[in-house]
């Protein structure tokens, strides 16, 4: 009998998670694993520069899945799609049985492989589905020439193509909907891998101060506006001198955080420990007694999952985070979830947790058990293939 073929394609084909959900598909179900991935691709620098997590892990060159680099092109939009022409001859060739694209289903990727399947039925293609921020689909039909919209129409001709749309919340699956993609189409909440603790590597962060006499916070991510740094910080200011913070990560904000660490109240009780690779940062999560998440939702940009609320859950370290998109749902009952843009109530919530062994113990334990349960690459795996190969 003929092995079936197994294709993954996206921009972000080579993010570890990702690829490590791929190579697990095709083991599971004995597929002949290809995946496609951006000539151009430029990893994430928390990932070692093979595109993997740690030293100790074989590199992306040495996966099972066979790797196919193609040159990406841009629209005059700015949207990034393959050269259409080597996808084209690409599809031709490999002819996948199984499909998964980790690719917005209203992207470009995503309709240039719809377009070469929209007369070929024996494949199952699914898509992705992350954007929640929409209000309504485009219109067809405009008042000015050309009267319609071309972009609309080849999303209604293409979209009922679909076998299936793997959402990372739910916010997420209403929007693809207000989208317009056809109730014929199945949508499922699958969120995203994560990595865990056991791919720790190396020694934590050194803290500047003793765990016994205070009780420290974490903060991980980009240092932007949209991060909600400030708010955390400004609640910071409105607690007991043995509350103190970390803050990992970089971004256009940085000057600002650090003309922000001069401030009277944050004196001696905020660090900020730079940049750190991704298996040094989950070796330093267990030395969070809470881990926070105070995103901001702006009108470009609104948290689509937090996967940094999953790997510190991932640790059990329990959570607090805003309640901008998909936090809420991702954190679950695994911590506590306050006003966005509400620093009185980010230190209040914080109080509550240190006061609360209980909950805090309680959190940790269903912070586990979801991240096994929901966000691990093999559980995420398993929900890719139940839409995708284990469909009846």
């Amino acid at each position: 009998m003929t092995q079936k073929k197994f294709l993954f394609c996206s921009c972000f084909a080579l993010y570890p998670p990702l690829l490590r959900v791929a190579e697990i598909i095709a083991r599971d179900h004995n597929l002949e694993g290809h995946v496609i991935a951006p000539k151009e691709f430029v990893g994430s620098p928390v990932y070692n520069q093979n595109g993997r997590f740690s030293a100790k892990e074989f590199n992306v060159y040495s996966t099972p899945l066979k790797l196919h680099f193609l040159h990406e092109k841009r629209d005059n939009i700015c949207h990034n799609g393959f050269e259409w022409t080597s996808l084209r001859e690409l599809l031709r060739k490999l002819k996948p049985d199984y499909i998964w694209l980790h690719e917005e289903f209203c992207g470009v990727i995503a309709q240039q492989v719809l377009w070469y399947y929209r007369f070929r039925k024996s494949q199952r293609l699914i898509a992705y589905a992350a954007i929640n921020h929409v209000p309504k689909a485009t219109p067809l039909f405009k008042i000015r020439w050309p009267f319609f919209s071309r972009s609309r129409l080849k999303q209604l001709l293409l979209w009922p193509r679909l076998n299936g749309v793997a959402a990372c919340a739910t916010k997420s699956m209403e929007c693809a909907r207000r989208l317009g993609l056809p109730e014929s189409v199945p949508v499922m909440v699958n969120y995203l891998p994560v990595i865990g603790p056991e791919e720790a590597d190396g020694e934590g962060l050194c803290l500047p101060w003793r765990r016994e006499n205070s009780f420290t916070i974490g903060f991980a991510g980009l240092l932007s506006e949209q991060k909600g740094w400030k708010v955390l910080l400004q609640a910071v200011e409105r607690l007991p001198q043995e509350f103190k913070v970390v803050l990992v990560g970089d971004g256009d904000q940085r000057g600002e955080l650090e003309s922000w660490l001069k401030r009277p109240g944050l004196t001696g009780r905020a660090h900020y420990a730079g940049w750190l690779p991704k298996r040094q940062l989950l070796a330093s999560y267990p030395q969070f007694d809470v881990f926070v998440l105070p995103s901001i939702t702006t009108p470009y940009s609104v948290e689509q999952f937090g996967a940094v609320l999953a790997e510190a859950m991932a640790c059990g370290v329990p959570v607090i985070g805003s309640d901008s998109g998909a936090i809420p749902e991702t954190v679950g009952e695994a911590g506590l979830i306050v006003p966005e843009l509400d620093p009185d109530a980010l230190a209040k919530a914080i109080q509550i947790m240190r006061d609360d062994e209980e909950l805090r113990r309680r959190a940790a334990a269903w912070g586990k058990n979801r991240f096994y349960t929901h966000y691990n690459c093999k559980s995420y795996a398993r929900s890719i293939s139940k839409m995708l190969v284990n469909h009846n």
